[in-house]
C-alpha cells in the first residue's frame, strides 16, 4: 500500500556553505518503495531493487503515487529509460526492453542474452550499447525490438562495470581502473580515448556524469563515482582524457548525479552531498541535506532532487537497501 510522508525520513538538517548560489533544500514528499536505483523520466520515477523495476508517478511530486512494477528473472545491475522504452541490464539474464507505454502494466517488448553479465545499459536511436563482463561494450541493433542483432563490441582492458552516453559520446569504466570514451554510434576496434587511473577500485556500484558544456567555462568534465573517491576527468578532448583531481566526499558514496557543474552525491549516513566542480581542480562541498536514512541513490530534474534512501544493511552485499523516495526541492 502507497503512504504519502511530508518528510518520512524523519527529523532533516541542511548545512550550506556561505554563497550566492549555494542551494537550499525543502521537503516536498515522500512515498514507501523498495529501491536501489532511481531514474526519471516524463513525470515518472523508475527504481530497480533486486529483479523488480517499479514505476511511479511523480508529476504531483507532492503526492508520488505507485504505478506498476516488472520483475526480471535476473538481478538489475543498472538500467535506463527513453519515452516509451526501459532497458535493463540484469546480470546473467542479459539486458531486458520494456514497454512502459502503459506504467501500471509494463510488458517485455525484447530480450537479448549478453556473453557475460551485463552491467548497464543504454539506448542511442535504434542502438542499445550494453556494458558486458566479457565482451567490454556491446553494440545491439535494436531496431526489432523481438529480435536483436549483435553489430559489435569494443573490448576494455579490465571487466566492463558501466557506461552512460552524453550526446554521441559513450562513457564507460572497467574494473579495476579504467576509463573509456567511445563513439555511440558504432563499434571501433579502440576506443576513442582512455585512460588508465591508479587506485580507481572500481566495483559494480557505479555512476557518471557530465557537465553542460553549454553553460559553463573551462573544460568539459567528466565524473565518475564509485571507487574510493569521484575521479573527475577532462574530456574536452575525447581521444585523450585526463585525470584532473579525486574528491572523497565524507560518506564515500558510490552513486551521484550531475546538473552542470554540481555532482548531488548519495552519501550513505552522510545523506545528499553537494559538490561544486565550477573549479574542476578544487572541488568543495556546496550544500549538504542531512537524511535520518542513508542516501543510496540520487536523480535530480529541474528544481527537485529525488533521493533513494533506507537503513537495513544487506550482510551480503555490504550496502544499504532503499525503502523509500524522499523528493526535495531545490532553490535557487
Amino acid at each position: 500500500m502507497t503512504r504519502l510522508l511530508l518528510c518520512a525520513a524523519g527529523i532533516v538538517s541542511v548545512s550550506v556553505c556561505v554563497s550566492a548560489q549555494t542551494p537550499l533544500f525543502t521537503p516536498v514528499g515522500s512515498i514507501a518503495v523498495p529501491g536501489d536505483m532511481i531514474r526519471i523520466d516524463g513525470g515518472r520515477a523508475y527504481l530497480a531493487a533486486g529483479n523488480t523495476l517499479t514505476i511511479l508517478d511523480v508529476s504531483n511530486p507532492a503526492m508520488p503515487k505507485r504505478s506498476g512494477a516488472y520483475e526480471f528473472p535476473d538481478r538489475i545491475w543498472g538500467f535506463s529509460v527513453a519515452g516509451s522504452r526501459a532497458y535493463a541490464a540484469c546480470d546473467l539474464y542479459g539486458i531486458g526492453i520494456l514497454d512502459v507505454s502503459n506504467p501500471a502494466k509494463p510488458t517485455l517488448a525484447g530480450s537479448y542474452k549478453t556473453k557475460g553479465q551485463a552491467h548497464a545499459v543504454e539506448a542511442f536511436g535504434k542502438t542499445a550499447l550494453i556494458s558486458d563482463h566479457m565482451l567490454g561494450v556491446a553494440y545491439l541493433d535494436i531496431s526489432n525490438e523481438s529480435k536483436p542483432v549483435l553489430q559489435g563490441s569494443v573490448f576494455l582492458e579490465g571487466y566492463s562495470r558501466y557506461l552512460a552516453i552524453f550526446g554521441s559520446l559513450v562513457y564507460a569504466v572497467d574494473s579495476p581502473e579504467g576509463f573509456y570514451v567511445l563513439d555511440a554510434a558504432k563499434a571501433a576496434l579502440e576506443p576513442m580515448g582512455a585512460v588508465q587511473t591508479k587506485d580507481s577500485n572500481y566495483g559494480r556500484i557505479i555512476s557518471i556524469g557530465v557537465s553542460d558544456p553549454s553553460n559553463a567555462t573551462g573544460p568539459k568534465i567528466a565524473v565518475v563515482s564509485g571507487g574510493r573517491a569521484l575521479q573527475v576527468y577532462d574530456v574536452s578532448n575525447p581521444a585523450a582524457p585526463v585525470l584532473l583531481t579525486t574528491y572523497a566526499t565524507p560518506g564515500r558514496g558510490p552513486r551521484m548525479a550531475m546538473k552542470g557543474r554540481l555532482a548531488y552525491v548519495a552519501d550513505n549516513a552522510e545523506g545528499v552531498q553537494v559538490v561544486d566542480f565550477s573549479t574542476p581542480s578544487k572541488p568543495r562541498i556546496a550544500a549538504t541535506y542531512k537524511t535520518a536514512k542513508p542516501a543510496i541513490d540520487v536523480a535530480v530534474v529541474d528544481s527537485l532532487v529525488f533521493v533513494v534512501a533506507g537503513h537495513h544493511f544487506n550482510e551480503m552485499t555490504r550496502r544499504f537497501e532503499g525503502d523509500e523516495v524522499l523528493i526535495l526541492r531545490q532553490t535557487p
